[in-house]
């Protein structure tokens, strides 16, 4: 690794689970892995984190009892911590101590630990940072390296055996010592420690710190402040906030686009398919109304800028001036005093009822004039689902056409100048897409494509069970087709003992496409997809929990399509097939109206009328888009 760091995600684990053979990604606190190892590597660090509240908690509920905590500086703590509720998470970015002294008294977790330590006092009424220190480290070195590091004999170990932990008061010794560990990482200021015998060095200072930790789980044991008559707010789960990866006439062909076309003479021009990404040049030639017509309006109907809702949620809930307000209120149209007044209904409906007025974030994250996108990998999406690009000059001459020519497109961006915040983004992006079908008579958005990729951390989340994947089974529930890519992590080089070794990864599928209810596509070859297979570069399955994916490949190599400033290119990914399977679920649903808010039947269609690729399920799913066999069967 060539990024400095505090303390090895590997020493991490170790502490947690566990030596060699013995290690299982299983734990019960709410502070997942992901998150330990994130200030182990960056211990005076600010991280930001995706904050779950139990079911009968609101994030709004949440966020408001924690800036009444006791001790906490409001203003500074709003000021840093870039709060900001959806429906169902709470985004922060807090230091470790703001962690251990604000978060991890409102779970579950602490009022156990309490329960669990007093009922074992015999083991618990002195020496138990001793013990906790040496059974942590125990499981990080083997019992003969730690008594090497301590200088200890053997039979003084043995000695100690009758005051060994198991069960929960291990899981609690573990955690302590390991929260120990990062104060001390962070005040001596290490760097680079790979092994847990350069630690278990500090034992003096971590068994006080272990000490005084021990000190806090009584006040941690007192239920958080709440409202006469509601529920203490109370915390699930606290994740990272995960950054993502953004993951032609041959490939329309591959598929039967073109066919089936000729054949079902299908009109898309009733569907809008979301594309959630880095932005689609609203003004490219190929996405005209008509395309005969160069001063015709845009198939991108509607643009919302999602990487600035975290400021305005943050700037709303204490009615700040935020700065983002007012780049806000110019893309969006309006004057700073309207502005101002959709944030205050949206401070009002936090403050009253502890929900989201999501009417007045549309209008916030609104842009009337969209930016030309400085990241073309939005508009290729959006091309391959709905391009119709002619030649200048002979329109009646074709350059390039997607799968949809007609189809609406909404652009919904989700990235900013960094990808730091962006898993939240796309969390925004889902529920605003749920928010608009949901507010009026008819569906507004048809379907979303998700051509990005998160991979999944097996410490931290079953498998599905993500934030993202989360709200995409809230999404598929409500009625949206939800496609997103495989990933492109089929292929990679391994270091071993002998060397850097190149080799073929199974169980790379990514989130989103972990999520059970969304159409997961894999790559293959543009032209000739049985002589090739599967791009080598496509995520295999199955899941990590056992689950068929993906669910279907499209073509994803060399696939050209539409570029910012009118211009096209090629592109290989799974980004790529993946927008291949949009379009063909909107041809379904402009064929066939009855399908419209049925994504599952929709996702059976195109699984039972793909075609056999004769490769593993776990490389191909149930194989190859056919669209003009899938609008046959119906």
């Amino acid at each position: 690794m060539d990024e400095e760091f505090a303390i090895s995600s590997d020493v991490v684990n170790r502490i947690l689970y566990g030596n060699g053979d013995r290690q299982r990604f299983t734990q019960d606190t709410p502070i997942l892995p992901d998150v330990w190892q994130r200030y182990a590597a960056r211990p005076g660090e600010r991280q930001d984190l995706l904050i779950t509240p139990l079911e009968s908690t609101s994030a709004v509920a949440l966020l408001r009892n924690l800036l009444a905590a006791e001790g906490a500086d409001k203003p500074a703590l709003r000021r840093s911590a870039r709060f900001a509720p959806l429906q169902t998470f709470l985004a922060a970015q807090l230091t470790f101590d703001e962690v251990i002294h604000y978060l991890l008294p409102r779970t579950q977790w602490a009022q156990t630990a309490w329960k669990v330590f007093t009922e074992n006092a015999e083991k618990t009424a002195s020496g138990f940072a001793e013990t906790a220190f040496r059974q942590a480290f125990q499981s990080a070195l083997t019992p003969e390296g730690l008594r090497e590091v301590l200088g200890e004999p053997e039979d003084k170990a043995k000695a100690r055996k009758d005051k060994s932990l198991s069960g929960p008061l291990l899981d609690i010794a573990r955690i302590i010592t390991l929260t120990a560990i990062i104060r001390i990482a962070r005040d001596r200021g290490l760097r680079n420690i790979t092994q847990a015998r350069k630690l278990a060095e500090y034992h003096a200072e971590i068994v006080a710190c272990i000490d005084e930790l021990l000190g806090m789980l009584p006040a941690m044991a007192r239920p958080a402040e709440a409202k006469p008559g509601q529920e203490e707010p109370r915390i699930w789960r606290i994740a990272s906030n995960r950054a993502i990866r953004l993951a032609d006439e041959h490939a329309r062909s591959t598929v039967k686009a073109d066919a089936a076309y000729r054949l079902f003479d299908v009109k898309c021009e009733t569907i809008t398919w979301a594309v959630i990404d880095s932005g689609v040049d609203k003004d490219h030639r190929g996405f005209l109304r008509d395309p005969r017509d160069p001063e015709s309006k845009s198939r991108v109907i509607k643009t919302y800028d999602l990487s600035i809702l975290r400021d305005l949620l943050d700037a709303a809930y204490d009615e700040n001036d935020n700065p983002v307000l007012e780049t806000a209120a110019q893309r969006a149209g309006l004057g700073i005093e309207e502005a101002r007044k959709y944030l205050r209904n949206v401070y009002q409906s936090i403050s009253d009822t502890e929900t989201l007025d999501w009417s007045s974030i549309e209008r916030l994250i609104a842009v009337e004039n969209p930016s030309t996108p400085t990241d073309g990998h939005g508009t290729h999406v959006a091309g391959i689902i709905g391009a119709d690009l002619r030649e200048e000059g002979d329109p009646e001459k074709v350059v390039l056409q997607g799968m949809c020519p007609d189809i609406r497109i909404m652009d919904l961006r989700i990235i900013s100048d960094t990808i730091e915040d962006t898993e939240f983004a796309v969390i925004g992006a889902l529920q605003l897409v749920r928010y608009l079908n949901s507010h009026n008579q008819y569906i507004v958005v048809h379907g979303v494509n998700l051509s990005l990729s998160i991979p999944h951390v097996v410490e931290s989340f079953a498998c599905g069970r993500t934030p993202v994947c989360d709200e995409c089974e809230r999404l598929v529930g409500a009625g949206v087709t939800v496609v997103a890519a495989a990933g492109n992590n089929g292929y990679h080089k391994y270091q071993t003992e002998r060397g850097l070794f190149p080799g073929y990864a199974t169980l790379s599928i990514t989130d989103p496409g972990n999520a059970d209810a969304v159409i997961t596509v894999g790559a293959t070859h543009r032209r000739d997809p049985h002589a090739y297979g599967i791009s080598y570069f496509s995520s295999r399955g199955p899941t990590g929990d056992g689950r068929m994916k993906p669910d279907l490949v499209a073509p994803g190599e060399r696939i050209e399509s539409l570029l910012p400033n009118n211009e096209t290119g090629t592109l290989d990914g799974t980004s790529q097939a993946a927008p291949h399977v949009s379009a063909a679920a909107a041809m379904l649903m402009a064929r066939y109206p009855e399908l419209n808010r049925n994504p599952r039947r929709i996702k059976r269609i195109l699984c039972e009328n793909a075609t056999d690729l004769g490769r593993e399920r776990a490389f191909q799913g149930h194989g190859l888009l056919d669209i003009l066999r899938a609008l046959q069967s119906f």
